[in-house]
């Protein structure tokens, strides 16, 4: 529900394709990432755990209190330790049924919705099936696109929340198998 209250504050004219995702286990979704919105017009759909960098403020206070409560991951990028408990996490997670379906955005990275940038191959070494969901924006009124590196989160939203609408497509595709004789990097790419 706040998702979609978040997603109308924008004015959002979401339109899904495919068959909405289930929960089910040995299977990871995996996703294009223009901003962290991206996450939010995902969440209103099905409720997905989701493995996100740990942040300060508000959003940090908001993985804290709400997003812990669906299974969310979270990795502190500076610490080199973290990776192979986040991997240790991962595996865990897709195993187990009751989970809620685990959403990675594998770019890494908010990209600027015009390509796509090469995945990092850990979703894709988890032994199980990897969902496509591709999202695009439309950029008729506004550009969804998050730099944070020139703005911050807020002021993102600000931006979004005082424009005509956020326009966007996001299309859920036919789950991925690894292929015999198929490396994890090949997977990845292909």
């Amino acid at each position: 529900m706040m998702c979609s209250v978040f997603v109308a504050s924008w004015t959002g004219v979401i339109k899904y394709h495919g068959p909405r995702p289930s929960s089910r286990p040995y299977q990871v979704f995996v996703a294009n990432h223009t901003s962290m919105i991206d996450f939010i017009i995902l969440e209103q759909m099905t409720a997905f755990a989701v493995i996100m960098q740990k942040h300060p403020g508000w959003v940090g206070f908001i993985q804290k209190t709400i997003l812990e409560s669906v299974g969310c991951i979270w990795f502190n990028r500076n610490d080199l330790k973290d990776r192979e408990v986040v991997g240790r996490k991962l595996r865990d997670h897709v195993q187990h049924p009751d989970n809620n379906p685990l959403l990675i955005f594998p770019e890494g990275t908010c990209v600027n919705n015009q390509y796509t940038v090469m995945f990092k191959k850990g979703a894709f070494e988890l032994g199980c099936a990897v969902c496509p969901i591709a999202i695009k924006y439309n950029k008729i009124f506004v550009d969804a696109f998050w730099n944070s590196k020139k703005q911050s989160f807020t002021m993102h939203l600000v931006r979004l929340m005082t424009s005509w609408a956020v326009v966007c497509d996001v299309w859920f595709l036919e789950p991925q198998y690894l292929r015999e004789g198929e490396t994890a990097i090949e997977f990845t790419e292909r």
